[in-house]
């Protein structure tokens, strides 16, 4: 698995929670393995600028950049957080899953993708991953618009896998928070028709931060 070095998307404003909640379907990973192309899925994040007033144009900004750098994101809307306090955009970014041997995988449009990686177990290897340019692509960011900054301690990955097969599958996770409670490791059997939330710990978001990829855990169909 090619080991990206990347940051990840954009907490403006350095006192916000950022979570990255992008959601994974199983039918989807199975696809993948099957055919070995790639899925892409929309990712719809919460973004916050620095006013109601100028949300448009600073968010239009930054997928303008991303834009240059090959990463799709379009805007959805603008308005205010609960407390009416912060300015808050919604936009549309794109996901995808991939066989982490793809060799297409350096001109992908998705800012992140769920890598798949066959192990000798017969299990599949989970991997959240960056997009190859992110890193050049935030910098850029950072240099045209004041008010962009990064807090990566701020920064949480909340994957959801959800089973819209007919058949359970198995799911294995390291050091990771499932369903709100933490494990060292865990193994969980996913029904048809359910979800299983899975939030990296601060050392699997550290080592995505530093090394641009982390491990979610394993499947077993």
């Amino acid at each position: 698995m090619n080991k990206v070095k990347a940051i990840v998307l954009f907490c403006f404003l350095s006192a916000c929670q950022f979570d990255v909640t992008p959601t994974f379907y199983v039918r989807d990973i199975q696809d993948v393995i099957e055919a070995g192309d790639t899925i892409s899925v929309p990712l719809v994040m919460s973004v916050p600028a620095s006013s109601l007033d100028e949300c448009q144009s600073e968010i239009g900004q930054v997928l303008g950049i991303l834009q240059t750098f090959g990463i799709k994101g379009e805007m959805q809307s603008c308005s205010t957080d609960e407390n009416n306090i912060f300015a808050v955009a919604s936009i549309e970014l794109e996901a995808a899953v991939m066989s982490v041997e793809d060799p297409e995988q350096d001109r992908m449009k998705s800012v992140l993708a769920l890598g798949l990686e066959k192990n000798d177990d017969g299990s599949y290897g989970l991997y959240i991953a960056a997009n190859q340019k992110l890193e050049d692509a935030m910098n850029a960011i950072e240099a045209a618009l004041v008010f962009a900054s990064l807090d990566a301690s701020n920064v949480d990955f909340i994957v959801t896998l959800n089973n819209d097969t007919r058949k359970e599958v198995s799911i294995s996770t390291y050091d990771s928070f499932v369903n709100g409670a933490p494990y060292d490791a865990g193994e969980f059997v996913l029904k048809p028709r359910s979800e299983l939330n899975i939030r990296a710990s601060d050392v699997g978001t550290n080592l995505f931060f530093n090394r641009g990829w982390y491990e979610v855990g394993s499947i077993v169909f």
